[in-house]
């Protein structure tokens, strides 16, 4: 992972109007590892620099007053693209006037994923210039936010300015529990304010953090709705009761368990390439030949799985916020609730759930979703590579250049979506896909 710098020094604020503004003054560089995002072209006088110079307190403001947004909403696929998110994680919200980069922080689970773009400011007479992203280490980006949070709110302690709306909202943040930071982490992962929800809502999270397990709290909280908490987290919680309730005797993946490889460490920053490598593992060590599968009963015989359906339990129809969930039941066999129907999208599912069963301590709980965490992209990964391999993809490809029929031809030969069929071909850069 890449470290994150704010990189600034105190400047005469020369003319600029407001207390608060000129006492913070500044020239700022903003780095992420060896990246200047701040880097710039200054159209008046055609020249670059890696800095830009405000005044620090709006970017810090906005910071505190999105704090637990930064550290815990995930992007959803319904929302992440909003104006509403992007107001809540892209500094460039925070310029006020001035001149910032377009630079988005967006947790990933383990970690936060900064994203930034080159944008052109006509009015002040600048372009940024860098794109790319990073996943930074959320200990030490909420670290660097810190540091440079109390950094500004010790400038204006220094310069006479001691309450000032950024020192109440820091201060809150700071005065905050354990147990108060639980409910503003849940409440943020919603995209509710944990400062400014109403008591209604208050109390429908307190209440679904006592119905959800510990483990799948996270996930929950970042896939519900505020206005149907209630509904979905009781849903949530009878799903996971009739696994846990389960009484079967039969562990049908007792033999793909024992011949599992181990989860290693990708040497790559991208989630995903961890997902192929074990997806090209487990399937080298099952049944390594050309298979391809349609279903759920065609990937069982192909894997010589006699009783899968003992593994699948009936879908609730009341979580249609999960693809799939999986967990263990009363004899510590494994169980999936599948919430897809079409035999294409739950066999990727199940395949989705397939790992993250293999690869989480056994009894652990783990839900499959829409959501863009890392270990979300990682399950989409290795269900894609496991079913539709990229070298044997490669084979069935009629040239460098396919068109959508062809796509469509493979996604019905491998039994996965058309979308899957084509992300594999274009991230391994097998053919290049004609539109239209």
């Amino acid at each position: 992972m890449t470290d994150l710098r704010f990189d600034f020094e105190w400047q005469d604020p020369a003319g600029a109007r407001g207390t608060a503004l000129r006492a913070t003054w500044a020239s700022l560089s903003i780095r992420v590892g060896d990246a200047p995002i701040t880097e710039l072209q200054d159209l008046k006088t055609r020249s670059v620099r890696t800095g830009v110079f405000l005044p620090l307190y709006p970017l810090a403001e906005w910071l505190t007053c999105n704090w637990w947004f930064l550290i815990a909403e995930a992007a959803r696929p319904q929302t992440a693209d909003s104006p509403a998110f992007d107001h809540r994680h892209n500094i460039r919200w925070a310029r006020e006037g001035f001149a910032l980069p377009s630079l988005r922080f967006v947790p990933v689970g383990e970690g936060v994923e900064a994203q930034w773009q080159p944008l052109n400011m006509p009015d002040a007479g600048i372009r940024f210039l860098r794109g790319g992203n990073a996943v930074l280490p959320l200990n030490s980006f909420g670290d660097v936010l810190r540091e440079f949070v109390e950094a500004v709110v010790a400038r204006l302690d220094d310069e006479g300015l001691t309450a000032t709306s950024l020192h109440d909202e820091w201060f809150a943040i700071q005065a905050v529990d354990a147990d108060e930071r639980q409910f503003c982490l849940a409440a943020a992962r919603l995209g509710v304010d944990p400062f400014s929800a109403d008591a209604g809502v208050q109390a429908a999270i307190i209440d679904a953090a006592k119905k959800i397990r510990p483990e799948l709290l996270e996930d929950f909280m970042s896939l519900a709705t505020v206005e149907r908490l209630d509904r979905e987290s009781a849903a949530m919680a009878t799903a996971t009761e009739s696994i846990s309730a389960d009484s079967d005797t039969t562990d049908a993946l007792a033999g793909v368990r024992e011949r599992a490889p181990t989860l290693s460490p990708s040497t790559s920053a991208n989630p995903w390439e961890a997902g192929y490598e074990y997806a090209e593992k487990l399937r080298a060590r099952l049944n390594g030949g050309p298979w391809k599968s349609r279903s759920l009963d065609e990937l069982a015989g192909h894997l010589n799985l006699d009783q899968l359906d003992h593994c699948i339990l009936p879908n609730t129809d009341a979580c249609q916020f999960l693809d799939a969930l999986t967990g263990v039941n009363q004899r510590k066999n494994p169980k999936f609730i599948i919430e897809k129907r079409r035999p294409d999208s739950r066999q990727f599912a199940f395949c989705r759930a397939l790992f993250e069963h293999l690869t989480q301590p056994l009894g652990v709980f783990a839900a499959v979703s829409g959501l863009r965490t890392n270990r979300q992209k990682m399950n989409r990964a290795f269900a894609a590579e496991f079913l539709a391999p990229h070298k044997q993809l490669e084979k069935d490809l009629s040239g460098s250049m396919i068109g959508e029929d062809e796509v469509a031809e493979l996604s019905e030969a491998y039994g996965v979506s058309g979308f899957a069929i084509q992300h594999q071909i274009e991230n391994h850069h097998l053919a290049h896909v004609v539109q239209g």
